[in-house]
C-alpha cells in the first residue's frame, strides 16, 4: 500500500466538517500577508521620499560645486582683454558635466556657471557698503530680467575691443546691474559710477548701467549668488552693513576679467540635485561618487590649486541613508513581533483543529494508516488553506499599494501548512503507544523526562532571549552591512523574546497561585469558588493560549509607546527647532528690540524675547578650536521665557548676570577644553570669554552653543543686534506674523510640528504602528475566542454534570467566569507590563531620534489609555462567557445526563 496515497473522501469530508475554523485560518493568514506582503514595497517608496525630502531641505548644501581657478595673469607687464571669456565659461560647465559619474549625471539638473568676485568694499560717502559683482550662466542662457531704468551692461571701450591691454596694477572699468532691492539698499541709480576695493586695497572701477527685476525669480541660475534679489542688510561694530551682489552679462564679462585681478574671481559649475530621481537603494553609491569627485582635485604645475570639488552631498545622502535605516529597523521590530503572534495564533487554531479530529485520527491510525499518509492528507489541506489565504492577502496588497513582497508572508504560510499536519500526526503517534506505564518507576522517568524537555525549551528560550537583549543593546537593530543588510533580526527580535521569557516565567508561578487559591476555596462553604478554582487550574496552566495573551499585548503596547514616544519627541523636537511658539526672523538691527517689546505686549503672549542668533562664528581655546553658535540675548528675559513654554529651564543664565572676571558665558557641547581660556571671532576682533557654566539647547544644529548676556556683550564694544525674535503663549503665532508684515521670515512651532509629523518616514511608521496595533489586539481576542473553543466540550461536560446535580444559571455564568477570566486577565496585565519594560529598556537602542529630529533619544511615552487594552480583553472574555453560559442553559436537562 502506498503511504502516499491520498484517500480523497476523507480529506473533504474533514474540511466540509471544519469549514468554518479553516475560514478562520485563511482569514489570519490572509491578513497577516496583506500586511507583510504590503510593508516592503511601501517601505521602498516611503525610503525613496524620505531621501528626496532630505535633500531638498538640504538646500544648497546637497549642490555639486566645481571650482576652476583663473590662471594668474600676472607673471607679464600687461593683462589682455579676452573676448573668449564667455566661451571659456560655458566650456569649463560642459567639461565638468563631463567629469561627473554615470549614476551622478542621471540624477542631479543641467550646470550653472558663475563667475564671481569677492566682496569688494564700494568707496562712496555712505559706509558700510559691499559689493559682489557676479556673472551667472544657466541651461537656458542667463536670468531672464525687466529693466525698470537704464540698460543691460555693455562692454567698456571701443565696441570690446579685444586689443585692449592695461598694466598689471592699472584699472579697468565694468558695467553691471542692480535689482531693484540691491539698488534701493546702496542707494544707486543707472550712470553712477564709483570705485570698490578688495582686501588688499586693489581698486576696481564700477559703473551702473541699469536696475532689473527678475522674471522668475525662482530660476536656478539666480541660486548661484543669491545676493543678486537678496541684499543683506546689518551692522558692524557701531556702523550699518550693507551686502549686495551686481550682475555681469555677456558683454561685460571680459571687461570682468580685465577690471578684476584674477585671485579675486573665482569661477564655479553648480549641479542641483533632482529629489524626485533619487532612490535609497542608489544613496551608497551616490556617496562613493561625490566623495571621489571631492577626492579628485588637481594642482597646476606651479603649485597653485587647480580644478576641485566641493559639496555637502555626501553628508546630506548619509544623514538620509541613516534615516531610512532606522525607520526600517523599527518597521522590522514591529514586524517580527507582528509575525510571531499571527504564528501563535496560527498553531492554537491548529490545535483546535486536531483536537476536534481526535476520534477520527486516532481511528484512521488503529485501521492501519500510515503516519506520513495522515501527514500528507493533513498537509494537502492546510496547505491549500495557507495558499489561499497568502493568495488573497498578496492580491489584496497589491491593489492597495501597488507592487508586493513575499519575504515576509513565507514564515507565515509554513506555520500555517505545517502546524496542523505536525500535531495531527503528533496525535495519531501517540494514539498507539501505552499512554500509562505499568510501573511506578517508569512513570516517574517519564515525568522526570518531561520535566526535562520543558527544563531544556525555557532554557533555550532564556538564552535566546538573552543574546537577542545583548545585541539589541550593544549595535542596535542596524546590521553592520550595506543598505540591503536592513535591520539585525536577532537584535529586532529582542521585544518577542524577551516578551516570551517573561511569560515563560510567569507560568512557572501559575501553580503555585492556583493551588493557593485551591486551598483557599475548599474552606469555602459554597461551591461556585472551588468550582472556579479547578476550572482555572486547568485552563491556567495551558502554555499557549497564556502565551499568546501575553504575547500579543506587550507588543500591542509596544506599538502604542513606539507610537507616542515619536509623536511626544517631535513636539519636543519642534519646540528645540523654533525655540517658541513662533519666531521671526530678520535681517540685524537695532529696531528689532522694539519689535520684541511689542510682541510681549499682545493679547495671549506669555513672553518674547529678541536675541542675535549667528552660527559659523569661530572659536578657540588654548587647546581646541571649532565653530559655535552665538547667541546674545538679555539672559534675564530669556529664563523667563524658557519658564514660559516647554523648555527646559535654564537657571544657569541667572550666572550671566553675576559679577566675575571678563565675559561671562555658558557652553554647550563641543570639546570639554574648548571651556578653558574661550575666545570668538567677531567683526575681526577676538573676545575673551569666561565659561561659568551650561548653555540651554538652541536649535537643532551639532554645533557648540555659547550664551552670552546682551548688556555685557555690548560692554565689551561689539555690537550684535537682534535679529531674532522668539514668543510663546496661545497669541505668539498671530503676534509674530503681524510684526513680520515689515519684512522677516515668520517660523510657527506648529507648522513644524506638522511638517515633521507629515514626513515620509515619521508618518510612514506611525501608520505601521497602527496597523500592527491593530492586527494585535485582533489576534488577542480570536486567541481568546480559540482557547475557550479548545475546551469547551471538556468544560460543557464537567458543567453539565454540575447541573443535573442542581447549579442554577446565575452560579454556572460565575463558574465559567471564574475559569475563563483569570488567566486572560493575568496574561493581560503581564503583557501590558512586560511591553512597558520593553520600551523603557530598548527604545534608546532603536535610535528613534533619527525620526523625531531631536539630538538626544526622546523620552519614553507610554499612554495611560493603553490600559484600555486589558479592559478590551476582559470585554472580550466575559462575551464568551456569556455566549457560552447562553449555550449551556439551553441543553435540555436530560440531554445533560445522558452526556453524563
Amino acid at each position: 500500500m502506498n503511504p502516499l496515497r491520498l484517500h480523497r473522501p476523507s480529506v473533504a469530508g474533514r474540511a466540509r466538517a471544519d469549514v468554518l475554523l479553516l475560514l478562520f485560518v485563511a482569514g489570519v493568514v490572509a491578513l497577516t500577508g496583506l500586511l507583510s506582503a504590503a510593508v516592503p514595497p511601501a517601505a521602498e517608496h516611503t525610503s525613496d521620499r524620505a531621501v528626496a525630502d532630505t535633500v531638498r531641505q538640504s538646500g544648497s548644501d546637497g549642490d555639486l560645486v566645481a571650482t576652476i581657478p583663473f590662471e594668474d595673469d600676472t607673471r607679464s607687464p600687461t593683462r589682455v582683454r579676452d573676448p573668449g571669456s564667455v566661451a571659456q565659461v560655458r566650456q569649463a560647465a560642459a567639461l565638468a558635466r563631463l567629469q561627473l559619474p554615470r549614476g551622478l549625471d542621471a540624477v542631479v539638473r543641467p550646470g550653472v556657471a558663475s563667475v564671481s568676485s569677492t566682496e569688494l568694499h564700494v568707496l562712496r560717502e555712505a559706509p558700510g557698503q559691499f559689493l559682489r559683482l557676479a556673472y551667472v550662466v544657466g541651461p537656458r542662457g542667463a536670468p531672464a530680467v525687466t529693466w525698470t531704468s537704464g540698460g543691460p551692461p555693455r562692454a567698456s571701450g571701443s565696441a570690446g575691443s579685444s586689443s585692449v591691454s592695461i598694466s598689471t596694477d592699472g584699472t579697468w572699468p565694468v558695467q553691471v546691474a542692480l535689482s531693484q532691492a540691491a539698488a534701493d539698499t546702496l542707494g544707486l541709480r543707472p550712470g553712477d559710477r564709483f570705485d570698490a576695493e578688495d582686501e588688499q586695497f586693489r581698486r576696481v572701477s564700477v559703473v551702473i548701467s541699469g536696475i532689473y527685476t527678475a522674471t522668475d525669480p525662482r530660476d536656478a541660475a539666480w541660486q548661484a549668488a543669491p545676493q543678486l534679489l537678496h541684499p543683506v542688510r546689518g551692522r558692524s561694530s557701531k556702523l550699518p552693513r550693507s551686502s549686495a551682489a551686481a550682475l555681469v552679462l555677456d558683454e561685460s564679462l571680459p571687461d570682468l576679467r580685465l577690471a578684476v585681478p584674477f585671485d579675486d574671481l573665482v569661477r564655479r559649475v553648480v549641479f542641483t540635485p533632482q529629489p524626485e530621481q533619487l532612490r535609497f537603494r542608489d544613496t551608497e553609491s551616490l556617496v562613493q561618487s561625490v566623495v571621489g569627485l571631492k577626492a579628485s582635485a588637481v594642482g597646476n604645475a606651479d603649485g597653485s590649486t587647480g580644478e576641485y570639488w566641493d559639496s555637502l552631498l555626501d553628508r546630506v545622502l548619509l544623514d538620509a541613508h541613516s534615516q531610512v535605516t532606522a525607520a526600517r529597523a523599527q518597521a522590522t521590530v514591529l514586524l517580527v513581533g507582528l509575525l510571531t503572534c499571527a504564528g501563535l495564533v496560527l498553531v492554537l487554531a491548529a490545535q483546535l483543529l486536531v483536537r476536534r479530529r481526535t476520534g477520527a485520527l486516532v481511528l484512521e491510525r488503529e485501521r492501519g494508516a500510515a503516519l506520513l499518509g495522515i501527514g500528507t492528507e493533513l498537509f494537502v489541506e492546510a496547505g491549500a488553506v495557507a495558499v489561499a489565504g497568502t493568495a488573497v492577502g498578496v492580491a489584496a496588497a497589491q491593489v492597495l499599494v501597488g507592487g508586493v513582497s513575499v519575504t515576509w508572508t513565507v514564515p507565515v504560510l509554513v506555520v500555517a501548512a505545517f502546524a496542523g499536519p505536525v500535531l495531527g500526526v503528533l496525535l495519531a503517534a501517540r494514539a498507539t503507544r501505552r499512554r500509562v506505564p505499568a510501573n511506578r518507576s517508569a512513570r516517574r522517568t517519564a515525568a522526570r523526562a518531561q520535566q526535562v524537555r520543558r527544563i531544556l525549551v525555557e532554557t533555550a528560550v532564556a538564552l535566546v532571549a538573552a543574546a537577542s537583549f545583548v545585541a539589541l543593546q550593544q549595535r542596535g537593530v542596524l546590521s553592520g552591512g550595506g543598505q540591503g543588510s536592513g535591520a539585525d533580526l536577532l537584535s529586532a527580535s529582542a521585544p518577542i523574546w524577551l516578551t516570551i521569557l517573561g511569560a515563560v516565567v510567569v507560568l512557572r508561578l501559575v501553580p503555585l497561585a492556583v493551588s493557593f487559591a485551591l486551598a483557599r476555596s475548599r474552606r469555602s462553604s459554597r461551591g461556585v469558588p472551588l468550582f472556579a478554582a479547578a476550572g482555572a487550574a486547568r485552563t491556567a496552566t495551558r502554555a499557549l493560549p497564556f502565551l499568546i495573551v501575553v504575547a500579543t499585548t506587550a507588543q500591542l503596547t509596544l506599538c502604542l509607546a513606539l507610537a507616542a514616544t515619536e509623536q511626544h519627541g517631535q513636539a519636543a523636537g519642534a519646540w528645540l527647532q523654533v525655540g517658541a511658539d513662533a519666531r521671526l526672523q530678520t535681517d540685524p538691527d537695532g529696531a528689532v528690540q522694539q519689535v520684541a517689546e511689542a510682541v510681549a505686549a499682545a493679547p495671549g503672549v506669555r513672553g518674547a524675547v529678541a536675541a542675535r542668533v549667528a552660527d559659523g562664528v569661530p572659536a578657540a581655546s588654548a587647546q581646541t578650536s571649532a565653530v559655535v553658535r552665538l547667541v546674545v540675548v538679555d539672559s534675564a528675559a530669556f529664563e523667563r521665557l524658557l519658564a514660559a513654554s516647554p523648555l527646559p529651564d535654564a537657571p544657569q543664565l541667572a550666572r550671566l548676570r553675576a559679577r566675575g572676571p571678563g565675559t561671562l558665558a555658558l557652553l554647550r557641547g563641543g570639546d570639554p577644553a574648548l571651556r578653558e581660556g574661550l575666545r570668538i571671532g567677531w567683526d575681526d576682533t577676538r573676545l575673551p570669554l569666561n565659561v561659568v557654566g551650561t548653555a540651554p539647547a538652541v536649535g537643532t544644529g551639532q554645533d557648540p552653543v555659547v550664551v552670552v548676556d546682551a548688556e555685557a556683550f555690548a560692554a565689551t564694544g561689539a555690537v550684535a543686534d537682534p535679529g531674532t525674535v522668539w514668543a510663546v503663549g496661545p497669541g505668539a503665532a498671530s503676534a509674530i506674523e503681524a510684526a513680520a508684515a515689515r519684512g522677516g521670515t515668520v517660523v510657527l512651532r506648529d507648522d513644524v510640528l506638522q511638517a515633521r509629523r507629515d514626513a515620509p518616514l515619521a508618518s510612514g511608521l506611525h501608520r505601521l504602528a497602527v496597523a500592527c496595533g491593530a492586527l494585535l489586539l485582533l489576534f488577542a481576542i480570536l486567541s481568546i475566542v480559540l482557547a475557550a473553543w479548545v475546551d469547551a466540550p471538556v468544560r460543557g461536560e464537567s458543567l453539565g454534570r454540575l447541573r443535573s446535580l442542581g447549579l442554577r444559571a446565575d452560579e454556572m455564568r460565575r463558574v465559567l467566569g471564574g475559569e475563563l477570566v483569570p488567566p486572560v486577565l493575568l496574561g493581560a496585565v503581564t503583557g501590558l507590563a512586560l511591553g512597558i519594560g520593553c520600551a523603557a529598556t530598548m527604545f534608546a537602542p532603536l535610535a528613534l531620534e533619527r525620526i523625531t529630529g531631536q539630538t538626544l533619544a526622546p523620552v519614553v511615552m507610554v499612554p495611560w489609555w493603553t490600559a484600555a487594552v486589558v479592559a478590551a480583553l476582559l470585554v472580550a472574555v466575559l462575551a464568551v462567557t456569556q455566549v457560552e453560559s447562553i449555550t449551556l442553559r439551553r441543553k435540555q436537562l436530560a440531554q445533560l445526563l445522558r452526556e453524563s
